[in-house]
């Protein structure tokens, strides 16, 4: 299953975007999206939680500051559900 998380700054990567969520998720892998705005990418986390569990995650978080930047996670709407 996948989710969206914006909010994120340019120095974040791949390993730091890994062990935050580590905390809440089973994370198996981070595709960082660098497009637009230099300090604003965007990454596209792989879990391997259920729905509900990544639902409630996304709840809990959104909103939450990382280094003064609101998180945004987004379920997308097209995903596998298995």
């Amino acid at each position: 299953m996948q989710i969206i998380l914006r909010g994120l700054h340019g120095d974040d990567n791949e390993e730091s975007v890994t062990q935050e969520l580590s905390t809440y998720l089973h994370v198996t892998s981070v595709e960082m999206v660098r497009q637009g705005e230099e300090d604003n990418p965007w990454a596209l986390v792989e879990v391997s939680d259920s729905y509900e569990r990544v639902w409630n995650v996304c709840n809990q978080l959104r909103g939450v500051f990382h280094r003064g930047k609101a998180l945004h996670l987004t379920i997308p709407l097209h995903h596998d559900d298995t």
